[in-house]
């Protein structure tokens, strides 16, 4: 539906020129010329958009404003005004009105104007819209999609976490959600109130893997002092998320392939049988199928772990969402680092959002917006916030050219330094802190890296 377009304005050939110029464009156009007029057709026809002059003869233009924010309305204002009335302009926008334009102006001025903030209409009527389900979901970190592809996967998730016992293998490039996804599963599953638990197969030798996951009874290896509870133990009646499960050896694929088929289980040194109840989700960035065929991976146990399949897309195939996506991540970001004044996206902020590749998808678009958040001081994200997360790629692609303006009256040594860090810091969060990974990533050895973490003391 073509969006709908309220004119208030007592220059009739004005309005019958925007009138006509906007219906063009496609727009749905309504003229009034007086003010009880127009607060009739707010409140009846609640318009997508008003264009509203400030002087009308029965009335001053920003009383139907203080209308539309009493009834909460939200309809986008954009004020027009003459430029003896700029005063007026910028007192309407302190009220809160969206913008203004001057009178005379050009018809491509104003069309960029009502274009923008339909947009951000439109944007924020989602948002609200995705707030709501995630409030329904009772879940606080997962971005509920209304994308035909995404619904489809929460579909599919919402039902099999009714399954208490169950296997699930989920797919998808690296940082696209599968841990998001997982404790989706387990938040929307009877057993919300049980534990979740996670480990990632990747971060651990095979031994300690296996201790981890089975627990172990005192002297079953040389430094086991007292018995240990297994995270397979710690699950029960609950999830386990084995992520990135390719990367586990063979000898306890095997392991894991005995317990799956029957729940039953050993500790490490123990004689006794311990049987659990619990749903099994597994993770993994790699192609599982060609595993198979390298002999990397054990046919049988991906079959075991394929009973339910979700593949998740990356990030550039959710371009249509990926604002929103940005807006529900600072939101909860500042939230939770206690830093709500940080609301906002600037619109240079929001183009490069929408021209990067997000190489890291969701988890790099996670990490660069609570960075932003830190070094943000005022309630909007702008581009130098954003800029260094980006510098890496801009400067593969000869698009950098930095100016003295980017300075800001820091010293070039201080400068340079602060570019050092920034792009330190985007190779460890998207390769989740493995400085080897790094390392290769900048191209230098790993005992730089090392320097280089120490010199601009960052954590882990």
């Amino acid at each position: 539906m073509s969006p709908y377009i309220l004119i208030v304005d007592d220059e009739e050939n004005l309005a019958f020129f925007l009138k006509s110029a906007l219906e063009e464009k496609n727009y749905q156009v309504e003229t009034v010329h007086l003010l009880a007029d127009a607060k009739k057709s707010v409140l009846s026809k609640f318009p997508d958009l008003l264009l509203l002059d400030l002087n009308l003869p029965d009335g001053k233009g920003l009383e139907l404003y203080r209308l539309i924010k009493e009834q909460g309305l939200g309809i986008p204002t954009i004020v027009i005004t003459a430029h003896a009335s700029v005063k007026s302009a910028v007192e309407a926008l302190k009220l809160g009105v969206d913008d203004y334009i001057i009178k005379p102006f050009e018809l491509d001025e104003i069309t960029v104007i009502i274009e923008k903030q339909l947009q951000r209409f439109r944007l924020n009527n989602q948002l609200n819209y995705y707030k709501q389900q995630l409030k329904q979901s009772y879940q606080n970190e997962y971005f509920v999609s209304n994308l035909p592809k995404m619904l489809e996967i929460q579909k599919l998730a919402l039902k099999i976490a009714q399954v208490e016992e169950s296997t699930i293998l989920i797919e998808g490039a690296s940082g696209t959600g599968k841990e998001m996804l997982a404790r989706f599963i387990h938040q929307n599953s009877p057993q919300t109130d049980a534990p979740f638990i996670e480990i990632n197969c990747a971060s651990l030798p095979e031994q300690l893997l296996e201790s981890e996951l089975f627990g172990y009874e005192p002297g079953a290896f040389t430094d086991a002092k007292k018995r240990k509870i297994g995270l397979i133990e710690l699950a029960n009646n609950g999830t386990l998320f084995l992520d990135e499960i390719s990367e586990m050896s063979p000898a306890l694929q095997a392991k894991l392939l005995r317990f799956i088929e029957n729940k039953v289980f050993k500790r490490l040194g123990g004689i006794r049988d311990i049987r659990v109840k619990l749903r099994i989700i597994t993770a993994t960035n790699r192609n599982m199928r060609k595993m198979i065929e390298e002999n990397q991976f054990r046919q049988d146990l991906f079959f075991r772990l394929n009973m339910f399949h979700i593949k998740l897309p990356p990030l550039t195939e959710r371009k249509e969402e990926i604002l929103l996506i940005a807006q529900f991540f600072l939101e909860n970001i500042a939230r939770q680092l206690k830093r709500q004044h940080v609301c906002h996206l600037s619109d240079e902020t929001q183009q490069m959002i929408l021209e990067y590749a997000w190489p890291g998808n969701l988890r790099e678009l996670h990490n660069t917006i609570e960075r932003a958040i830190i070094l943000c001081d005022g309630d909007t994200i702008e581009r130098q916030h954003f800029v260094c997360e980006m510098m890496n790629e801009s400067i593969k692609d000869g698009k950098t050219q930095f100016t003295l303006k980017d300075m800001k009256n820091s010293s070039l040594k201080n400068f340079i330094n602060q570019i050092e860090q920034s792009i330190l810091l985007q190779a460890l969060q998207i390769s989740d802190g493995n400085q080897q990974k790094a390392a290769k990533m900048l191209g230098e050895p790993r005992h730089i890296i090392r320097y280089l973490i120490k010199k601009h003391g960052i954590e882990k």
